[in-house]
């Protein structure tokens, strides 16, 4: 049994680096360069070929890469200008829908050409006298009443403005929370009329008994018709006084005022001495009756019969009534 020297622990001791455990480290940062690699290096300096992607390669081959990737791109090159290219169908169904559009706007033209020359002629047979005094009365009224006629006299003007949110923006590029929106117009439209209103229009489209406020993406629309804001310019014609004090007592002044603390809607609020409302134009007639027991007499109506002038503006004043 061999007893081990101390001076032999001492000196194996001495020989061991301080490094010793730190094997992968020292590898890595001693020898950066995978010995396969530096051999390969070293073999290609040895027969003095150059790097890079085309090293080991023959000029034919290279040619051939070159000619192959010239043919691709020109294929590519064609194949991506037939595709942007219009097609022959598209192009015939484009010319004959601008076809189809431009026809039904003359036809649209015409026929409302056609509306007109006939609402002025229903005009000039009405005040010609063929109707009995007291139905023509009643049916001045009516237009009257169902906006068809231009009226004008005093009223209340309320103004609805777009807020800016708090900051400085563009006319036009208010935030969404601070836009005027239907149902705020809507509101006011409804206490104008419960104040005493008797004809309102909103940035000039005259209201009837049939019109819609609605909403389409951010535009206001009065049947149909986009109103251009910022600003919406609501006009009653009634009692001014009368017309100021009720729509004090009501929710409309409270409504304005909230619109204008929450949503930096601004509003203004005022009466006018003078204004003109455009008339909407005559209703659509869809049916009409003559109630039982007020048929027109025969020896005093000049023309009584279906179809008759007479006839046609009576049904056209029952419709209204009802």
């Amino acid at each position: 049994m061999t007893t081990p020297v101390a001076g032999d622990a001492t000196d194996r001791t001495a020989r061991r680096r301080p490094d010793e455990s730190m094997t992968l480290l020292r590898e890595v940062t001693e020898r950066p360069l995978d010995p396969g690699y530096a051999e390969m290096a070293r073999r290609r300096a040895e027969a003095g070929q150059t790097s890079g992607p085309f090293a080991g390669r023959s000029v034919r081959s290279v040619v051939t890469m070159l000619l192959v990737a010239m043919l691709l791109g020109a294929v590519t090159a064609v194949a991506v200008r037939d595709l942007r290219a219009p097609q022959p169908t598209v192009t015939k169904g484009r010319s004959v829908l601008m076809e189809q559009i431009q026809d039904r706007s003359a036809q649209v033209e015409a026929l409302s050409a056609r509306a007109t020359a006939l609402d002025v002629q229903v005009d000039g047979l009405q005040s010609s006298g063929l109707l009995p005094s007291a139905l023509q009365e009643v049916n001045e009224l009516d237009r009257l009443v169902s906006g068809a006629v231009p009226v004008e006299g005093p009223g209340m003007v309320v103004s609805l403005t777009d807020g800016s949110g708090g900051g400085l923006v563009e006319p036009g590029d208010a935030p969404a929370e601070s836009r005027v929106r239907d149902a705020d117009v809507q509101f006011v439209v409804n206490e104008l009329w419960a104040a005493g209103a008797e004809a309102i229009a909103v940035n000039d489209e005259r209201l009837t008994s049939l019109s819609a406020i609605r909403n389409a993406g951010d535009a206001i629309l009065v049947d149909l018709q986009p109103l251009n804001g910022p600003t919406y310019t609501i006009e009653a014609i009634g009692d001014p006084e009368d017309m100021q004090v009720e729509f004090a007592r009501s929710a409309g002044l409270g409504f304005l005022q909230l619109l204008s603390a929450e949503y930096d809607i601004k509003n203004d609020v005022r009466t006018s001495e003078g204004m003109y409302l455009p008339g909407a134009g005559s209703p659509t007639l869809r049916w009409a009756r003559v109630p039982s027991g007020t048929e027109p007499d025969a020896s005093t109506t000049p023309s009584s019969t279906a179809g008759s002038p007479a006839g046609t503006e009576q049904d056209r004043s029952e419709e209204d009534n009802g």
